[in-house]
C-alpha cells in the first residue's frame, strides 16, 4: 500500500497535532496507517489572536518531536505532497489559500469551516470544478462514533434532533462559524438539506436555534456559552429516539474524522456532498443573522 505523502498548511490550531500524532505516530492506540505528515507551512492570520500566539508552539512541536520538515511556501509544501490538509484555522483565509493550490491538482482536505461566507464556498467549489480537484470539508462532530452511527442506523427515519454542546465565541470568527460549526454540521448530517427557517431564544447561559425545514421537521441546537467539551445528540424518529452521548466515546472523533479524510485522499472522492457542505455555511449565516 503507498503511503501518502502529506503536506500541512496552516500550523495554528491543536487539529495539526492531533491529526500528526495519529498519523506519524505507528504506536498512538489510534493510529491511522496510509500516510504520514511530511511537510508543513505555518502561515497564520496576524489579526486573529488565537492564530497568532499558538503558530510557533505548533510549528515547534510538529518539527522537534514529530519529525516534520517545516518549508518556506505554500507552494513548497503542494509540490512535495500528495494530498493537503488545509488546517488553516482562519476560515476568512480558506478560499485565499486554496487558490494558491490550484496548479498542483493534490486532493485537499479543507477543516472547519469550509469557509466564512456561502459566498467563499461556492467560489472554492467553482475553482475545484474547474480545475479537477477533489475537496472535502467536515466538522470532526459529524463522524464522533455514537453519532455517526445512529444517523447511518435511522437516516431515513430521522424526524428531528436536538442537539447541545459548547458555543464560545470569536470576534473575527462570526457567530457560528467558530464552535457552532460543529453543531450545525451535526444537524445537517442526520437531517440534509432544505433548512427554511431560524428562530433564536437566548437566556444568560446559552442560547437555543429551532431550524425548521420545507417539509416541517424541527432540529434544535442549544449552545452554551462558556467552552467545555461536553456534545450530545439526540435523533428522533415516529416510534423511537436515540441518544448519543459523545463524551463517552472511547475513540477520539478526531480520529474517525481523519480516517475519512485519509479514505478521501485515496479515492478522491468526499463522502460528504458538496450540498450538504454549502448547507451547513448557509444556514449559519442564517443563524448570524437571527441572532443579530
Amino acid at each position: 500500500m503507498k503511503i501518502l505523502t502529506i503536506g500541512m498548511i496552516g500550523l495554528d490550531t491543536s487539529h495539526c497535532l492531533e491529526f500528526t500524532k495519529l498519523l506519524n505516530n505507528p504506536d498512538h492506540p489510534f493510529h491511522i496507517e496510509g500516510g504520514r505528515v511530511a511537510y508543513a507551512f505555518p502561515f497564520s492570520s496576524e489579526d486573529l489572536e488565537i492564530s497568532r500566539n499558538r503558530v510557533q508552539g505548533y510549528t515547534e512541536t510538529l518539527h522537534n518531536d514529530h519529525s516534520v520538515e517545516i518549508t518556506h511556501s505554500i507552494a513548497e509544501t503542494a509540490e512535495a505532497s500528495d494530498a493537503i490538509l488545509l488546517t488553516a484555522v482562519d476560515g476568512r483565509k480558506h478560499l485565499e489559500l486554496f487558490k494558491q493550490l490550484l496548479s498542483y491538482k493534490k486532493p485537499v482536505f479543507i477543516d472547519k469551516p469550509l469557509a466564512t461566507s456561502l459566498k467563499d464556498a461556492e467560489e472554492i467549489y467553482a475553482l475545484a470544478k474547474e480545475y479537477d480537484i477533489p475537496v472535502m470539508s467536515s466538522s470532526s462532530l459529524r463522524y464522533a462514533e455514537s453519532f455517526h452511527q445512529l444517523v447511518e442506523e435511522h437516516h431515513e427515519d430521522i424526524s428531528g434532533i436536538y442537539v447541545h454542546g459548547p458555543l464560545p465565541m470569536q470576534p473575527l470568527m462570526p457567530g457560528y462559524f467558530w464552535y457552532g460549526i460543529h453543531m450545525v454540521e451535526m444537524v445537517i448530517a442526520a437531517m440534509g438539506t432544505g433548512a427554511s427557517g431560524i428562530t433564536m431564544k437566548k437566556s444568560s447561559d446559552h442560547e437555543t436555534a429551532i431550524i425548521e425545514w420545507s417539509d416541517g421537521r424541527h432540529a434544535v441546537i442549544r449552545g452554551e456559552n462558556e467552552w467545555h467539551s461536553r456534545f450530545g445528540a439526540t435523533l428522533h424518529t415516529k416510534d423511537a429516539f436515540y441518544h448519543a452521548d459523545i463524551t463517552k466515546d472511547s475513540k477520539p472523533f478526531y480520529a474517525s474524522l481523519l480516517e475519512q479524510a485519509m479514505h478521501f485522499f485515496k479515492t478522491k472522492n468526499s463522502p460528504i456532498p458538496k450540498e450538504e457542505t454549502l448547507e451547513i455555511i448557509k444556514l449559519i449565516e442564517m443563524i448570524n443573522h437571527s441572532r443579530a
